[in-house]
């Protein structure tokens, strides 16, 4: 028989066995899955994954505010390192601020574990903003042969009480992690930075488990309605039927459903950037964007909408930036939308998540792409001139 375990925000104050987990080596994985999302209306918007290296995974979890002890060292652990890159200041300081949620440092960590024919499911970590929300869950008791891929028959995510109901529907997929993230230029290496490998049938080799022989499945979400927050909602996460993929095929191997009730953080890091700037000669003026550690929403005035192509809106989408000190980031952003926000199509906007955690006060400029399908010449690079809270 499955439990349904819920996990409620409250104050808590974290114990010393935290400590013990300090001087963990960084593992990163990035894998692929199959999962099922509600079915939206897409009309006027477009939804896309665009980062080659990396599966945008989504699904939510609850952080809970938290008085931090002193001298506690945050680890984020593999599967959130692989599918939201983060140093190891950043970790710190997003934990500290209650933007992510380690749940190994909760006293009360063992009932949070789902336990089901043997296999159990557990929340590890949680990164959330107003608009993306990621998520790991480590997963024991279950593995799988070399060259295998393993993975859930569904993963089902929504928020509120009724998923019926169209607000509770959001945009996710997920992964299982498999080692492999992207670096700076959005090229598939290890995690280790080391190039990948394939065996002898050609497949790249895959680092499903990590040491103890643990598995993580990462879930990244991001709201249908762009002027919606996942600040301080309730989420319900479901896993089903655990096994194997093979040609986008589904072997069973263990039955039964991992059930949680999450309630996600309220805590805002998102900050406004007044630009006020025009989009090359795309017709689209940049308005202001929302921009927060792990995601950014762009915000377009439009002169006159351009002609759609099947899943491009022609709307302009931030791709990356550059740091004040030149370190250049082309392809940040992942999984993401575009749309209009009214009938007469004269506002737009570009959502995106990230595939690395960035200093929003160290960013000097967007590198824009004019629409989804470009010629590279084409990229346009917008500065930014001021923040404001």
């Amino acid at each position: 028989m499955s439990e349904r375990k819920d996990i409620f925000s409250q104050e808590i104050e974290l114990s010393k066995i935290v400590l013990e987990k300090t001087n963990r080596a960084f593992e990163l994985i990035q894998q692929e899955d199959i999962v099922r999302m509600k079915k939206t209306n897409t009309k006027g918007k477009r939804v896309y994954k665009m980062q080659a290296a990396a599966i945008a995974g989504i699904c939510i979890l609850a952080v809970s505010s938290i008085s931090v002890i002193a001298a506690i060292h945050h680890y984020w652990g593999r599967g959130m390192n692989g599918n939201i890159q983060a140093s190891d200041t950043q970790q710190q300081e997003l934990t500290e601020q209650n933007i992510a949620k380690v749940y190994e440092e909760e006293p009360d960590s063992p009932s949070l574990a789902v336990t089901v024919n043997g296999v159990t499911v557990k929340p590890d970590t949680v990164v959330v903003d107003e608009r993306f929300a990621y998520m790991s869950f480590s997963i024991s008791g279950y593995h799988v042969e070399d060259g295998m891929e393993p993975g859930f028959d569904n993963v089902n995510v929504y928020q509120g009480d009724n998923p019926e109901d169209e607000n509770a529907w959001v945009n996710m997929c997920g992964t299982m992690y498999d080692g492999i993230v992207p670096d700076e230029n959005g090229t598939p290496v290890y995690e280790d930075g080391t190039p990948l490998q394939s065996d002898e049938n050609g497949r790249t080799i895959s680092h499903y488990t990590d040491n103890n022989g643990d598995m993580e499945y990462i879930i990244q979400a991001s709201v249908v309605n762009e002027n919606d927050s996942f600040l301080g909602k309730t989420m319900h996460v479901n896993f089903q039927d655990l096994g194997t993929l093979a040609k986008a095929a589904f072997t069973p191997v263990v039955e039964g459903n991992w059930d949680f009730t999450i309630t996600l953080p309220d805590v805002s890091s998102s900050r406004t950037i007044a630009v006020g700037q025009k989009v090359g000669d795309t017709g689209f003026t940049l308005d202001t964007i929302d921009i927060s550690p792990i995601s950014m929403k762009a915000n377009y005035s439009v002169e006159e909408a351009p002609e759609e192509h099947e899943d491009d809106l022609g709307i302009p989408i931030v791709r990356g930036v550059v740091l004040k000190d030149g370190t250049r980031l082309p392809y940040l952003t992942d999984a993401g939308g575009t749309g209009y926000t009214d009938s007469s199509k004269t506002n737009a906007y570009h959502m995106a998540g990230y595939d690395r955690v960035i200093d929003v006060d160290e960013v000097a400029t967007l590198i824009i792409w004019p629409s989804l399908t470009l010629d590279n010449s084409e990229i346009i690079e917008v500065p930014i001139q001021s923040l404001s809270n």
